[in-house]
């Protein structure tokens, strides 16, 4: 049933989304050779790229905007999903999703390839509680604890603001267990909590940068200062990663393209950003996209190329299997599927 819900929201958006976040049909042209390892990669078929209709996927709105796709004789057909788990529920139906935080999902459990980081996503994973709040006045982890037990908390399960959620109850003692967990997509969270529900959530770009004032609300934690981090990801299926190489390759090199216009020019990032969410049915000020920008910034090639790929998904994946979110047979497969070939092929 989560499966059939995930493709008909991105039935239903795509039909939307006939400009910006719409499906594009140039035919496609013979890639460069990859790395030694892969097999030569030309196809008929459309590269099926999946994003988020959030700030994560955006730069695929320059790609577009700027037709880099069909300068680099890519076919792509885009599918834009409302969150990283409903693209994960859809897997079988994508190539390459451009995605955050539920990137670790995609490795563990359906041996998926990271093959990029294109935002430092660390910003924009708020922990709030209504002003008055008891929360809001404790000192202490022990104070904090115990307004927390037997409370509901707002999150989208399977997102950065799950982990954010998780590290927040591990920092003040809290197990998940001893707290209602309700789970809704991301917008539903930010609706949700400003019509009354839950007790706390945590609310992730775009609506944690939304005036907390009006929305009678105050920061207790963030995920920087609970001594998290956080790149947002980008994998491809193994399928892509084995029979498209190139294809992924020159992907990257578009997705880094795109980074790079926008790391270098902060007025076309926040017109390209507030584009991307009006291209995707959603509502964003130049000024929210700004907060956003600063917070959150897309990684240039130049910044790319000082990341170990796999450093940060095998902490992350690592929290993830000591908190039992995933197992230890994940946790493997996370390492071993880290395509640093795609990644280093891309950025030459």
């Amino acid at each position: 049933m989560k499966k059939t819900l995930a493709l008909l929201l991105t039935f239903v958006m795509s039909l939307s989304l006939l400009t910006g976040c719409g499906a594009k049909k140039e035919e496609a042209a013979p890639a460069p050779s990859g790395s030694a390892a892969a097999s030569q990669t030309v196809s008929a078929e459309p590269l099926r790229v999946a994003v988020q209709s959030f700030y994560c996927s955006s730069m695929v709105e320059y790609i577009q905007a700027n037709e880099l796709d069909k300068a680099a004789g890519l076919d792509i057909e885009w599918l834009v999903f409302n969150g990283g788990a409903p693209i994960n529920e859809a897997m079988g139906e994508w190539d390459i999703a451009v995605t955050g935080g539920a990137f670790v999902y995609a490795l563990a459990n359906y041996d998926c390839r990271l093959v990029a980081h294109q935002v430092n996503g660390t910003d924009g994973n708020y922990v709030v509680a209504r002003k008055g709040d008891p929360l809001t006045q404790a000192k202490t982890p022990e104070e904090m604890a115990e307004c927390v037990r037997g409370k509901t908390l707002l999150t989208c399960i399977g997102t950065t603001g799950h982990y954010t959620l998780n590290l927040w109850l591990e920092s003040i003692g809290v197990s998940p267990d001893e707290c209602e967990i309700m789970n809704l997509e991301i917008a539903n969270v930010y609706s949700s909590w400003v019509a009354g529900e839950g007790d706390y959530a945590v609310l992730t770009e775009p609506y944690c940068y939304y005036d907390m004032d009006e929305m009678n609300t105050e920061i207790v934690a963030t995920l920087e200062s609970i001594g998290g981090e956080l790149f947002e990801s980008t994998v491809c299926t193994a399928k892509a990663y084995e029979t498209r190489y190139d294809d992924v390759v020159k992907f990257i090199d578009l997705l880094y393209q795109a980074c790079d216009a926008l790391a270098a020019d902060e007025e076309l990032a926040v017109e390209t950003v507030v584009n991307w969410y009006t291209n995707c049915g959603k509502t964003l000020t130049p000024d929210e996209a700004r907060t956003s920008i600063q917070g959150k910034p897309f990684i240039s090639s130049e910044e790319a190329k000082g990341i170990t790929l796999g450093e940060f998904a095998t902490s992350y994946a690592s929290w993830f299997e000591s908190r039992e979110l995933i197992d230890s047979t994940g946790l493997e497969n996370v390492k071993a599927n880290i395509a640093s070939d795609v990644f280093a092929d891309a950025l030459k």
